[in-house]
Formats: C-alpha cells, structure tokens, sequence
C-alpha cells in the first residue's frame, strides 16, 4: 500500500464511522428556550439519543402545522406517532395534535404534524411558541423554538 492509500484511509475511514455512528451525545436543545431562537420559517434542529429531530414552520399564515423529519442509524422509529407532542406560546395557551401523518421508513421519517384549534387566536400577539416532542430516542422531551415577529 503506498503513502497516500494509507494517508487517505486514516483521514477518510474515521470520518465515514463518525457520520454514520449514531452516538447520542449530549442533546442540543430539550427543554426551555434554546440560547438561540429560531426565526419563523427556519427548521430547527434537535440532536440527542441517536435521533436527529428536525422541525420546520412557515409562519402564522400557515397555521399550526410543522413539517417534522426524524433521522438515525440505530433505531427503528415506524412506531412513532407524535401524538403526545405539545404546542404552547408565550401566554401559556396550547394546541392538541392531530395524528403525524408520515409515512414509515424505518430509520427516516418525515411528515406533517398538524394542532387543532383556534390557530389564529393562538399566534395574535403571541411573542414565540414551542413545539415539546415526547420519547424520541432516549430523550425525554425535545423542546423546539420559534420566535414569532411583532
């Protein structure tokens, strides 16, 4: 094997283990505000017990629906159904989920995550809101943050 077979095999062959490693690390963000807050209309992302939770809002002209995309390499997540997921503003006023409409894939899935209720009553004059996922991984709670513009 010649010099640069080897250099390449020390610089690649780490990098390919550690992207597709799945090690839980330390959570980003999983309760409170994160340090932070995301924008309206950007995705905000939570890493933590083998699953990548990634969560997007369009804005209150969207109304309470997130698109939500789970990702790992270790767990099967087909059995998750968002049900529990909680949705409160600044005034403490929150929203009941509808079902997780996504289709299964085993270590990826991405779907629609819709709130029931009063959205317009429930973004007016609201300063953020958080989205609260239950259970992913081995993460309790995942709270994700929008602030909302005045």
């Amino acid at each position: 094997m010649n010099k640069r077979a080897i250099f390449a095999s020390v610089l690649v062959v780490p990098l390919a283990v550690a992207g597709c490693s799945g090690a839980g690390g330390t959570p980003v963000s999983t309760s409170g505000a994160p340090a932070t807050p995301t924008p309206v209309g950007v995705t905000e992302t939570n890493e933590g017990g083998m699953v990548t939770v990634e969560a997007t809002w369009s804005g209150p002209a969207s109304g309470a629906t997130f698109d939500v995309k789970l990702d790992t390499h270790s767990v099967d997540l087909d059995a998750l159904d968002l049900s529990n997921a909680a949705l409160r503003n600044d005034r403490g006023e929150s929203l009941v989920p509808t079902a997780w409409v996504a289709a299964k894939g085993g270590h990826h899935r991405e779907g629609k995550l819709s709130f029931d209720g009063d959205s317009f009553s429930f973004f007016n004059d609201a300063k953020w809101i958080e989205l609260t996922l239950i259970g992913i991984g081995d993460v309790p709670e995942r709270t994700l943050h929008w602030d909302i513009a005045s």
